[in-house]
Parts: C-alpha cells; structure tokens; sequence
C-alpha cells in the first residue's frame, strides 16, 4: 500500500509543476500502460471501476491475477509421493463416460495455465466396441465384416447360449442324414459327402470374456464373445447396454440381431414339459436326437419349412431306430403356405412314401400328459393320437421386446423393428436378421426369416457401422430340403394365395441337393458367412454317387421331377421357386429386381436350361 501511495502522490507532484518536457514524458508513460492495461485485460479477470484514470491500483490487481499462480505455482514443493499414488490410483479407475463428463471447452484462462496431467485411462487406447447383441448367423456375419473393414476394431458378441455362433440350417437336415453324426462336436456329412461343422468356428478362435469388465479396453485382432448372457436393456441416449448381471457396456454402436423364438399353440402345456418341445437351438437339437431312439413314437406339428424337414429326418432315422413318426397340421398338406395346391399335394405324397403318418386338415385341440408318461393329443376332427413326444414346429416370432423398450418403431404388421435403407433403426443403432423389417426396393417392405437373409443383412450392417452408407438391396433367396433327394431354392415373395405359372421338366441323377452342396459357387447361398470354396473341405464322393444312384430310380416317373414356379402380382413377377434346379439363384434374382412381367416368362425360362439335360 506504501508503494501504491508513494506513486499516486509523485503522480500529482508532476502535475502540479507543469513541466512542458515532464508532462510529455508522463502522457507517454499514460499511454504506454494504457496500452498495456489493455493487453492484460486478454487474459485476466476484469477490475473493479476506478474513477481517478491516474490510478495504478487496477495495474497491481491485475498483474497480481496473473503472475501470482505461475509465481505459486513455480515456487511450490513437489507432490509427496504418497499423494501421487493416490491420484494415479483414482485416474485408474475413471469410467469412459465419466472421463468424457469431466472434460470441458478451453477458455481464455486457460491460455497460461499448465498442461492437464494425462490420466492412465487415455494412456491405455480405450475402445469402445462394437456390441452386437445376439450370438447367431447375423451377428457372426456382421463381425467378419468389421474386422474386414477395421482389423483392430473391438467386437464383441454376446449370446445367451453357451455356444459360438453357429448356422441353424443343418440342426433339421444334414446333421440326421449323416451315418456317423457326432452330436457333441456338431459335426456332419452334407449331401455330396463333404465334413462340415454347425459351429462357423472353434471357440479358440474367439477372445473370450466372462463379464462388461474390459470391453472397452483395446483389442486384438480377435472377436471378443461373451456368452451365457443376455441383454435387458439398451439406452440409445447413453449409448450404453445392461446385461442380466446388472452391468453395463459402453457401445460405439449397436447391432440388435436377437433372432426369434419359437411359436407356440394357444392350448400348449407348460414350457417345461420334458415330453413337449420347441426346436430352435442345439439344445432343442440334443433334446429330440436323445428322445428319437428305441422305437419312439414322436408327433411332429406344423407343416411348413421346419415342420417338414424334421418329418422326413426322423423318417429317415426310423429305419435304423424302429421310430414312429406323425405330422400334424391344419393345412392341405406340405408347405401349401409356399406351393400351389398341384405341388402341395405331390409333396404330401412323397413324405407319406418316406415312412411319416401325415394328418392334414387337422388342428390340435389339446394336448396332455398320461400317467404312462405318454402324451396324448387329441384333433379337431375327434381323432386322438398317443406319443412319447411331440415337437411343435410352428415358426417364430421376432424377439423385439428389447427394441420396443428401448423407444425403436416395431412394424405391427410384419412384427419387426423398423430401419432405414442402411439397416439404421436410429443413430448408431443396427438390425438385422429374422427381426428386422426393411423396405424392397421391388416387393416393399418385408421381414425374412432364412439364412441367407441373415448373412447378407448381418454383413450389410457391420459394414455399414464402420463408416458405409449403402442402402441394403440384396433380394435374398432361401432353400428347403426334404431329405437328399428333393430340394428347392427360392428368391422374392412365394405365397400360395398369389397366382403361379409353373414349368416342368424331367429330372436327372444331378438335379439333387446333393448338387447344390458340390456347387463351387464361391456365393453360393448355402455357404457359412465368410466361407468362399465348400471344394476345400474334406470330400467323400462315394456318399455322394450313393446318392445320385438312389435318384435315377427316384425320378424316373416322376411328373414333377424339376421345374420352375412364378409368382405373379398384377402381372408382375415378384417370386420364383427353382424345384430341384440348382445354381441358378442369380438368375432368379435378376428377374425379380428387373421386374420382368408374366407375358415375359417364356424367354425366362430360356435362362435356366431346364431342358438340356432331359432324358
């Protein structure tokens, strides 16, 4: 204060003399420091008014708040280290969200400050992953694309089985037909004889992890999986997911790939009943190959896709385990969802000659156990029917209840979540697979539950959530086998209520699904995601000639031995089904998206090469 007072008077003292040279020399000095009082405003915070303008005391003030924390700052001892430890302890355990909370925008002020202390957390390379919830064809699919498009990108997939992601198809086809299956390892003989496996690929090959702990922190360049987990909620604002252990993930973004879960009948029993079972999964699998031995009577209900292949594969089975098998179910006959009526019946007749006892035209009124432990069924039309199980194969419904919780638009009419043409539900959230209804291009909007689908739409999405913004217009394809001997692939809307224009031809010994298998299209839509060469697999062609020996007798007869079936919708053709006509999906795919007309269809035809091979 001396100083402040000895420097106001020697200001007044040049005043009152008058000096010309002095007061020059003092104007100078005014506006030298007015000059530098603006300069110091920049970077300090503002004084108090003062009404004397010859006053120092807002100059002091000023640089006192400037240069006083640099002062302190350089002339302060260093931390203890018992302090540190504390600190470098507290930076440990700094979640990503909190981290991101505790940053804020750099103002003036912060210009003479010291550079922040950099915390261990950002040190590490935290990641947040790719969540990809459900741990089926979709997610898998998606993953590969990922780690295609960003090697090091962090992954995760979490399922609620205790299994890898693994391909549905076989679970209802080729795993029955094997001599030799190895039900533990998943292990098969597809038709043409080649070593597969359900599993897409060993669980070694997966970064495992048992809990949310970690899943943020960087990567290798495997896929993280978490299984034995379930998802039960997602938080789209804070980008979080909670798993069944009440912890929580950070995601970057999202894929909800939850599948679906099996249709049951309204008048079914408990869930739990050991002598009444879904089939969906390798459990379900397990379950039934456990059950269909010893002279078992098994009833099969639903006779579309599902329905039918168990039919023929426990038919085929009963040869060698004494079985019994029933069909049940209210349409006409087999797939007469899919078929026309003609086909429809043809194909009831050839599961009936494969050994299954078909009841079409019959519901199920109630279905109850015995004091045996037989269980009896008993049918709309009076009729009862005792069994030692019954598998009940009536399709499925999208697992969306996670997604309408969440705020996503489900699709009342098709039972899906709602995406944009990129796969996006909402910002940085995915779907794909049996629950996701997207728009056609050519057919509108539509839900698909075959493999084919959810490999392609898995892949779509991932890439599209590494930074792509194509629009999804794969016209997906699907395919059904009723035993080695009948086949068929399909691409567009097939609907039996729609009008058909079909076109027939003889078969041969290689219009087979045996041939399908052997394809070496390198996209062939009976491939696993990722595989490009089935030739690469080990390869026993004597299953193979077995078979297509079988077939020369089998479709001798035959009036429907391969042919082509159109679908039309005012006269456009919106779907086709290519009966024991292999490899040529893209060509069918083609003529759904070109939106060829019925009066085209002869030309089509040409395409297909249905008659080359006529005996």
């Amino acid at each position: 204060m001396n100083c402040l007072k000895v420097t106001g008077r020697s200001t007044r003292f040049f005043q009152r003399k008058g000096s010309s040279s002095l007061t020059k020399s003092f104007l100078q000095q005014q506006q030298q420091r007015q000059l530098f009082r603006q300069q110091v405003r920049l970077y300090s915070t503002p004084t108090p008014h003062v009404k004397d303008s010859g006053s120092n005391i807002p100059w002091a003030i000023g640089s006192l708040l400037v240069f006083g924390p640099i002062l302190f700052k350089l002339t302060s001892p260093p931390p203890s280290k018992k302090r540190s430890a504390i600190n470098h302890d507290l930076t440990q355990h700094v979640s990503p969200a909190e981290a991101a909370a505790d940053k804020k925008p750099a103002g003036e002020n912060d210009r003479l400050q010291t550079p922040p202390i950099v915390s261990v957390v950002e040190k590490s390379k935290i990641q947040k992953p790719y969540v990809l919830i459900g741990a089926g064809t979709a997610s898998f699919a998606a993953a590969k694309a990922i780690k295609e498009k960003d090697p090091q990108a962090n992954v995760i997939i979490i399922g609620d089985e205790a299994y890898a992601p693994y391909m549905r198809p076989p679970l209802s086809k080729e795993l029955w037909f094997s001599e030799k299956p190895e039900v533990e390892n998943l292990t098969f003989k597809d038709w043409s004889g080649k070593e597969r496996n359900t599993i897409y690929q060993n669980i070694s090959e997966y970064e495992l992890i048992s809990d949310a702990s970690g899943s943020d922190i960087e990567t290798n360049d495997k896929i993280k999986l978490l299984l034995n987990k379930s998802v039960t909620k997602l938080n789209i604002d804070d980008h979080t997911v909670t798993l069944n252990d009440g912890s929580m993930i950070y995601y970057n973004k999202v894929l909800l790939a939850t599948g679906g879960e099996p249709k049951t009948l309204p008048n079914q029993p408990a869930a739990d009943s050991k002598h009444i079972t879904t089939f969906r999964n390798i459990s379900d699998f397990k379950t039934l190959d456990k059950v269909a031995k010893d002279g078992a009577h098994i009833a099969v209900i639903g006779g579309g896709f599902l329905g039918s292949e168990l039919a023929v594969a426990l038919a085929h089975r009963a040869g060698k385990e004494n079985l019994k098998v029933t069909q049940i179910f209210p349409e006409d006959g087999n797939m007469a969802k899919v078929f026309p009526a003609y086909l429809t019946k043809w194909t009831t007749g050839r599961v009936r000659k494969l050994g299954v006892n078909v009841k079409e035209k019959c519901s199920v009124e109630s279905i109850y156990s015995s004091k045996d432990e037989k269980t009896t069924i008993q049918l709309s039309n009076g009729e009862t029917v005792e069994v030692d199980h019954v598998i009940i194969a009536i399709g499925i419904k999208p697992r969306v209840d996670l997604a309408r919780d969440a705020g996503l638009e489900i699709d009342e009419k098709h039972s899906g979540v709602v995406v944009n043409a990129e796969l996006e539900a909402r910002t940085d959230v995915y779907a794909a697979g049996d629950m996701v209804s997207f728009h056609d291009i050519q057919l509108g909007r539509r839900r698909i539950e075959h493999h084919d689908h959810a490999v392609l739409s898995g892949r779509h999405a991932g890439e599209n959530m590494v930074g792509g913004h194509r629009a999804y217009k794969h016209q997906s394809m699907f395919w059904s086998d009723l035993g080695p001997e009948i086949g068929y692939e399909a691409v567009g809307l097939v609907d039996s209520q729609l009008s058909t224009v079909s076109v027939w031809a003889k078969a041969t010994k290689e219009d087979t699904p045996a041939a399908a298998a052997a394809s070496t299209e390198t996209s062939s839509p009976r491939l696993a995601p990722g595989e490009t060469d089935v030739t690469s697999i080990n390869t026993s062609t004597e299953d193979a000639s077995e078979t297509t020996q079988k077939n020369d007798v089998i479709f001798k007869d035959e009036k429907f031995g391969k042919g082509l079936v159109f679908y039309t919708r005012d006269q456009k053709i919106v779907g086709l089904v290519l009966f024991n006509v292999f490899g040529k999906v893209q060509e069918a795919r083609d003529i759904i998206s070109s939106g060829y007309t019925t009066d085209q269809i002869d030309s089509l035809v040409k395409k297909f090469d249905i008659f080359s091979k006529d005996h």
